[in-house]
């Protein structure tokens, strides 16, 4: 039985999000997940969401790549400069203007910069699983999300809400809530510090 298109704007958002806009030609994660589903016309789903859905569909794939960025980062073991590599991958993403490569170049710079605090961080939080036992791809999203979550750049409830729904499309089945309960105490911790 083939699954039909998404029914909800929020579910054909966060695929429109995932699989269609800002991709980078190297990843197949949208190919693989495009796979599971009937194909649906970005374009015309585009058209047919009011301005404010448009926007949801950019910053969810804003994140995305941000995401799939630091992964390859570390994959291809960038030292600490890494904003040549990142300002050259973006240059391939057709679809991507100067403001939305500004912030997604942004989001990357900055958790890949942060990841050695985010690492110390998670590893205080998780004893039992440091960085280095984590998978690539969680700890692309745990990394992401902490620099969200501690610099102030998204509120909590919505970063952590994405890595989850990150961690959903690209990792394994326990991975949304191992990530979920760490970027908790993380913005619980913030949140502390914040208001002291």
């Amino acid at each position: 039985m083939t699954e039909q298109a998404p029914t909800t704007a929020p579910d054909l958002v966060r695929r429109l999000g995932f699989e269609c806009v800002y991709r980078l030609p190297q990843f197949d994660f949208a190919g693989a997940l495009s796979a599971q589903h009937t194909p649906v016309d970005a374009d015309a789903a585009m058209r047919g969401m009011t301005p404010e859905q448009r926007d949801r569909v950019h910053n969810v794939a804003a994140r995305r790549l941000a995401f799939q960025l630091l992964y390859q980062l570390e994959a291809s073991g960038c030292g600490n400069d890494a904003s040549s590599v990142v300002a050259a991958e973006l240059a391939r993403v057709t679809d991507l203007g100067p403001l939305a490569a500004e912030k997604v170049s942004a989001l990357v710079t900055g958790a890949w910069i942060g990841r050695s605090q985010a690492d110390a961080a998670f590893t205080a939080l998780a004893p039992q699983w440091p960085s280095h036992r984590q998978a690539g791809v969680d700890r692309a999203i745990l990394r992401l999300a902490h620099h969200e979550v501690t610099k102030g750049v998204t509120p909590a409830r919505i970063a952590i809400n994405e890595a989850v729904e990150l961690a959903r499309a690209f990792s394994t089945e326990k991975s949304p809530a191992f990530i979920n309960a760490l970027l908790d105490k993380v913005a619980a911790k913030a949140a502390g510090a914040g208001g002291a």
